[in-house]
């Protein structure tokens, strides 16, 4: 499953830069990489629980079973690896703009 998750992120990354280098709209091509890296983060920080409170959290984790713990687990993997070559690709993107200006 990992290596599925993390192709699909690369996927979409190399397809936005197929359609920047075809179209040469790189204002789309950043903002098509910038969305799919954010979304999967965004939706991790809530299956992880990181926009609550520190004790509602630790009792979410000390109620949750084990059989319901990982499964959720994978899924938080399976985003976090979808966003990361498309986080990569922005990170590459905004440091060769500034460089170039």
């Amino acid at each position: 499953m990992k290596w599925k998750c993390f192709g699909i992120g690369f996927v979409v990354t190399l397809t936005s830069f197929i359609y920047g280098f075809s179209t040469n709209e790189w204002e789309t091509t950043v903002k098509l990489i910038a969305i799919s890296a954010v979304v999967p983060l965004l939706i991790t920080g809530l299956l992880t629980g990181a926009f609550v409170s520190g004790d509602r959290n630790r009792a979410n984790n000390h109620t949750e079973v084990k059989e319901d713990r990982e499964p959720k687990n994978k899924w938080i993997t399976g985003f976090l690896l979808i966003s990361a070559p498309n986080a990569v690709s922005i990170i590459i993107l905004i440091i060769t703009a500034m460089i170039n200006i």
